[in-house]
């Protein structure tokens, strides 16, 4: 029993001492107030849910929404394996238009951090890319334009992108496919008889409410009366009420089980009731 024992703290040491060496091997440091240049190659991807004819981009021909990068179209980086997570200041930048692209720009650790943050190369070496704005996905002020959700709200992330760090360059080892992370859907409101175009749209499907407010004229100048394109988180079999604030009163309208899936395209007609 004693020989027994002692070469099962034999063997538990010997694992410890590997682990312990390939920790330190591959930990690698991203320096305050270095800058560093990072290239990935990015392409177009969608969940297994998703409609073939809406990625990305938000050109609207008929009713498809094409999928395409447009040259300078800004990506950010946060390297989820740092021992602190962060968002880099910095961002890249789409070099070519088209279903492919190559993303690279020059990234540093964000304003007034002054120590080096490290991260294991070993375990699950991984960024996540986003466009178009870094942080929390938030849906938040929309005026409900095509435009509006592509330059603010049409998010799209990349997760398990491994990288590589060697000096001041980071390199992706593999693609960055992006997906959808919302619907986007096209409302059109009326009455049963004339357009509605409110000033102020809320879509409560039983999570926190999404509210559109403050919708200006030019929307409607732009989309047609009563039409508001609307990015939407999306959900499954959710009783829905959309209440629209207009200048002639309040019109809601409830329907139940309804599903806007992740980088799908809706375009649906909503009769309004006048409360």
């Amino acid at each position: 029993m004693k020989n027994i024992y002692m070469i099962l703290l034999t063997v538990v040491a010997a694992l410890y001492a590997c682990s312990s060496d390939d920790a330190v091997v591959e930990q690698k440091t991203f320096e305050a107030g270095k800058t560093y240049f990072m290239t990935v190659d990015a392409t177009k991807g969608v969940n297994e849910t998703a409609s073939p004819t809406y990625r990305r981009a938000l050109t609207l021909s008929g009713n498809t929404l094409t999928p395409t990068w447009a040259i300078g179209e800004k990506v950010y980086v946060y390297p989820t394996t740092a021992v602190t997570p962060f968002w880099f200041d910095g961002c890249l930048e789409a070099k070519s238009a088209g279903s492919t692209t190559q993303l690279d720009g020059a990234l540093s650790l964000p304003s007034g951090w002054t120590e080096d943050i490290s991260v294991y190369i070993g375990y699950a070496p991984q960024f996540k890319l986003q466009f178009p704005r870094s942080g929390d996905l938030d849906y938040t002020g929309q005026v409900g334009t095509l435009s509006d959700i592509a330059t603010k709200y049409d998010y799209a992330i990349a997760t398990g992108v491994m990288f590589d760090i060697e000096n001041d360059h980071i390199t992706a080892i593999n693609t960055a496919t992006f997906e959808s992370q919302q619907a986007i859907v096209k409302f059109t409101l009326n009455d049963g008889t004339d357009a509605l175009s409110p000033t102020a749209l809320t879509i409560d499907y039983g999570s926190e409410p999404l509210e559109l407010t403050g919708i200006p004229n030019t929307t409607y100048t732009t989309n047609g009366a009563g039409i508001l394109f609307v990015a939407v988180p999306g959900f499954t079999d959710a009783n829905v009420t959309l209440t629209a604030t207009c200048s002639s009163g309040t019109y809601t309208y409830t329907r139940s089980n309804v599903t806007f899936a992740n980088g799908k395209y809706y375009e649906i007609s909503v009769k309004m009731k006048k409360q």
